[in-house]
């Protein structure tokens, strides 16, 4: 080694440990509790939400402000003459003006205004907690998508190795002179077949991955991230599957009392009825008092300060009834809202039976499935016995092999399904434990 290249050497080896060295970030293992922190920090739809309600607690402030008193001022400056005025006809004037407006009272209109700001307010903040549970949905449902597919990769694997050790022994036998040659070329058929599958099923993780990153509106760790689980082993899905929440009956009563769609209506049958009151006021006349004080700087003699108080009453008894037109619009608004009240009760009755049956469902299937693996796996494991001792045929270990796969499968689809079913219980009954201390105004 020559000595330009020793130094060229030791320099690289020195700038590997350089502390301007870019760090090397950790993979981020993402679990369930991070992902549901991240969606909610960053995913768009609910802070789309969050502005609006915001703006509507703004909108209750503007309508609160018609109580208050309303100042004003205003000046000018200019020439002003006027004929033959003693002792100065013409002169440069400024003025001074100050103004204030008080509302006394107006048969409802005002009061009608805040109340529909207010409950219309209430409405959204209602929204916004029903957007959060939706949100926690899919990023649970995402979520068990990215693992059910991570499992299905696992299961491809293991059949891909179990048609590699299978192409072996068929190879082997056939040097012995014990099998024949159709024997190797299924089980090479069979190992391709495998292999696209698994191919298969890494492409369906990395899109279950993107939907993920999509709900959570953001790439975890730069896309550095592994997806985590405390999922048992395989084997031991059927006994540690977690139990159903409760009898229907109860998770309806239940619904009843958290669903923030249901509360949402009552506040927006309350903005309605608050809407009527406030058309109905256009039926009155505004009580109103308004004073004012004008100053000048100038020696014409017809310009004084002034000074004025006074009560008002402002009454339009005819407006081409456009008065009655905007009271039957707050009362098909009100029918209207009442309506879809009703509408929207029965469609969380069918929402929460419906998640129920199928988390029981789910449930049972995952109870069914655990029992068909075991069979199919000694049914499996006695396939390949009866190959290796002459008894049996390829054909009978590549069906017992197809019949293994699938139950394998038929249980890790059955197990995510059932956990994404009992997301949706809670989601249908309003009750999530994630958010159960959560502050749902607080800016992330």
């Amino acid at each position: 080694m020559t000595y330009r290249s020793s130094l060229i050497s030791l320099f690289l080896l020195l700038a590997s440990f350089s502390p301007l060295s870019p760090a090397r970030s950790e993979t981020l293992l993402l679990d369930l509790e991070n992902a549901i922190t991240i969606a909610i920090k960053n995913n768009p739809q609910l802070e789309i939400v969050r502005q609006q309600y915001a703006g509507s607690e703004a909108v209750v402030q503007q309508y609160k402000s018609l109580y208050w008193p309303h100042l004003s001022a205003g000046g000018d400056y200019g020439r002003t003459h006027v004929n033959d005025l003693k002792p100065v006809d013409e002169d440069n004037v400024g003025s001074l003006l100050l103004g204030v407006t008080q509302l006394i009272y107006d048969f409802g209109r005002t009061t009608g205004l805040i109340d529909v700001g207010r409950f219309s307010r209430d409405a959204i903040s209602e929204n916004l907690k029903q957007n959060y549970h939706d949100i926690i949905l899919d990023v649970k449902r995402s979520y068990y998508s990215v693992l059910e597919t991570k499992e299905l990769i696992g299961v491809a694997q293991q059949a891909v190795e179990n048609y590699q050790k299978q192409l072996y022994r068929a190879q082997k036998y056939l040097k012995a002179g014990v099998r024949t040659r159709i024997d190797v070329t299924n089980a090479e058929v069979n190992l391709s077949n495998q292999r696209l599958r698994l191919l298969q099923a890494k492409a369906d993780f990395t899109s279950a991955r993107v939907r993920l990153e999509q709900v959570l509106g953001t790439r975890p760790n730069d896309g550095d991230y592994e997806v985590g689980s405390n999922a048992p082993a395989l084997e031991s899905l059927v006994g540690k599957k977690p139990e159903m929440p409760g009898p229907l009956p109860d998770l309806l009563d239940t619904a009843d009392q958290n669903r923030p769609g249901l509360q949402q209506y009552t506040y927006l049958i309350q903005a309605a009825d608050a809407q009527i009151t406030r058309a109905q006021g256009d039926y009155w006349p505004v009580f109103s008092a308004s004073g004012g004080y004008q100053s000048y700087e100038t020696d014409l003699a017809t310009l004084n300060d002034q000074w004025q108080v006074g009560v008002g009453l402002t009454w339009e008894f005819f407006s081409g009834f456009e008065t009655e037109a905007k009271v039957a619009e707050a009362k098909a608004a009100m029918r209207e809202v009442s309506a879809s009240l009703r509408q929207f009760n029965l469609s969380v009755i069918q929402e929460v039976t419906d998640s129920f049956n199928r988390a029981d469902e789910n449930r049972a299937s995952v109870d069914i499935a655990g029992q068909s693996l075991g069979l199919a796996a000694e049914n499996l494991t006695l396939a390949e016995k009866r190959y290796q001792s002459g008894l049996g045929d390829l054909l009978e270990f590549n069906d017992a092999q197809l019949l293994y796969t699938q139950n394998q499968t038929s249980l890790v689809v059955a197990y995510f399904g059932y956990l994404t079913t009992l997301a949706q219980i809670e989601r249908a009954v309003g009750v999530i434990p994630e958010l159960a201390d959560f502050d749902y105004f607080k800016t992330p």
